[in-house]
């Protein structure tokens, strides 16, 4: 493509406007991670006045079904581009058919959740979890199970009103959600009237009410509002379509299993640090709670920018796209530089909100400081991610994901947790020096592949 083909396009993307485009759509969308983190949030703010034992068992349970949620949560993101893509090139007409499949594969890897969960006391034995948590952390994830079905539904019908555009429905159900979750959660942890205390069991079946009416409201929403109707994925009821189930799979399986590689490895140093004792798993919690809500900004950016570029694309070429993909990315280190200084500043009262534990707050204000220095490498990375989720090039974010969360992230945070390899054993403050640098790695190898991209012809 000539330069005289491609400079319309790119003046057209003023970087003002496309700040405010951007934000349009992201500040919704993290509106709604933040209410859906804050189930999370919640559930930990409550179990915390049981003990530490309570919020140990959460934390281990939390540890298990997380991962599995974001990964069938991510593969369903595999939807968005193609959305946007159409939606940007005015081709609405396919969108609500292939939406539809959607279903079919959220509900086939909500099952599959289900059966990793309920492997869970062989996880817990390989982990060497302390026995006297097994029971609160079955009663835990057996409350949770029942919500999975939901996830897939909704994850569907939220990736597809997001790829159109449409984020502000998002963040209204996600907020209603939440106010159910802790209303739940205050009836069935600590009992109300006829209802016995149900503790950490009475936590789960809280989230799960919680994830059902997220459902119901996406449904009655979608249902009743005039904007869908050229092309609503509810007036498109079919049998699965193997080519469309494998088409969103394509897409969506890499960001899936990148977002588990990179949730599963905070949560997995909740389970190679069981045996330290409730103070270590009960701080990993408190650090770990506060970094997911604020990793729903960049996360948040970053799926606007996956829309924005495929609209980008689908509207005004690729020049466009890549000038919108350095603006999201500007955009996300921007915010996170904020939630670092936060969290860097603001350890101890951060803390405090959670516990009163003289130690476990100690603990968790040194995780803390480190979560505020990963939050640039973090910030470019999940951003470079989002922009690449746009131009539908995902196979590779699985491999550096893979090697970078994995192999540079645990491997180094094994080895100053857990070992004298290097430096004494440092427990769980090890494990996150290690999120530092697999963090760091994958930002640097993401930014090179969409470098890239942008060469392409």
């Amino acid at each position: 493509m000539s330069n005289s083909d491609t400079s319309p396009h790119i003046s057209s993307v003023h970087t003002p406007t496309e700040v405010k485009k951007l934000l349009a759509i992201a500040l919704p969308i993290m509106g709604a991670q933040i209410a859906q983190s804050g189930m999370s949030v919640a559930d930990t703010l409550m179990v915390g006045r049981l003990g530490a034992d309570a919020l140990a068992a959460v934390a281990l349970g939390t540890s298990i079904w997380m991962p599995l949620f974001l990964l069938l949560a991510g593969v369903l993101l595999g939807l968005t581009p193609f959305i946007a893509q159409w939606n940007g090139a005015k081709d609405v007409s396919k969108i609500g058919p292939f939406a539809f499949q959607g279903f079919w594969l959220g509900l086939a890897l909500a099952c599959f959740s289900i059966l990793i969960m309920l492997i869970h006391p062989w996880i817990l034995d390989l982990m060497q979890v302390p026995m006297h948590l097994y029971d609160s952390v079955s009663d835990y994830l057996l409350g949770i199970m029942l919500g999975f079905p939901a996830i897939g539904l909704y994850q569907t019908m939220r990736s597809f009103t997001e790829g159109l555009g449409f984020t502000k429905p998002v963040l209204l159900i996600s907020l209603a959600s939440l106010v159910v979750n802790i209303i739940a959660n205050a009836t069935l942890i600590f009992g109300f009237g006829p209802i016995p205390e149900l503790g950490v069991l009475g936590c789960g079946l809280a989230t799960a009410i919680a994830m059902w009416s997220s459902v119901l409201f996406m449904w009655l929403y979608i249902k009743k509002q005039p904007r869908y109707k050229t092309c609503n994925l509810l007036e498109h009821p079919a049998l699965p379509d193997t080519q469309a189930i494998k088409e969103i799979a394509r897409v969506g399986l890499p960001i899936g299993v990148a977002i588990f590689f990179e949730v599963g490895l905070f949560t997995t140093i909740a389970l190679f640090i069981a045996h330290l004792g409730s103070t270590d798993v009960a701080a990993h919690q408190i650090a770990l709670n506060v970094t997911s809500v604020t990793f729903m900004i960049p996360l948040s950016l970053a799926m606007a920018l996956t829309v924005r570029v495929g609209q980008g694309i689908g509207g005004q070429g690729q020049q466009a796209a890549h000038r919108i993909s350095l603006i999201g990315i500007f955009c996300t280190v921007i915010a996170c530089t904020f939630t670092a200084s936060i969290m860097f500043f603001l350890p101890e009262p951060i803390a405090r909100l959670y516990t009163q534990d003289s130690d476990v707050i100690a603990l968790a204000v040194s995780l803390l400081h480190l979560a505020a220095i990963f939050q640039l490498s973090d910030a470019i990375q999940v951003s470079a991610s989002g922009a690449m989720r746009g131009y539908k090039d995902t196979k590779i974010i699985m491999p550096i994901t893979l090697f970078s969360y994995w192999v540079i992230g645990m491997g180094l945070g094994y080895i100053l947790g857990l070992t004298d390899w290097i430096l004494p054993a440092s427990g769980v403050s090890g494990f996150w020096h290690g999120l530092i640098a697999g963090l760091s790695c994958a930002a640097i190898l993401l930014c090179w592949r969409l470098r890239i991209i942008w060469r392409r012809p």
